[in-house]
This record gives C-alpha cells, sequence and structure tokens, in this order.
C-alpha cells in the first residue's frame, strides 16, 4: 500500500507541523487504520462495486 504509507508519512509530518491538530490527526489514522482489514478483505473478494456511489459527486449535489 504505497499510497498509504505516503498518506501516513503525511500526515505525521502535519501532526508535528500542528501540534494543536494533533489529536484529530491520530483519531482519524487510528479509524483508517481499523478499518484496513475490512478494506483489505473487500479487495481480496473481487466484489463488483461498479454500481457504487461515487461519494465524491454526492458531496458536490450538497454544496
Amino acid at each position: 500500500m504505497p499510497a498509504f504509507e505516503q498518506q501516513w508519512a503525511g500526515a505525521l509530518e502535519e501532526s508535528r507541523a500542528t501540534f494543536s491538530l494533533a489529536p484529530l490527526v491520530v483519531q482519524d489514522w487510528q479509524a483508517r487504520l481499523a478499518h484496513a482489514p475490512a478494506v483489505d478483505a473487500f479487495i481480496a473478494s473481487g466484489y463488483d462495486d461498479s454500481e457504487a456511489t461515487n461519494m465524491a459527486e454526492l458531496r458536490g449535489r450538497r454544496r
């Protein structure tokens, strides 16, 4: 997971630069890590997600 590792490194650097935001960054990454096994299982299952909802598209509609 190179992208995950890059994001993790970026989050750590951001938390060092902005210590006041560190608790929020840590909470976000703890949640990501907690869900990583489920994401891995989903990807490994080969489940067809072609009918999934694009969250970015939904967010754009709400603005």
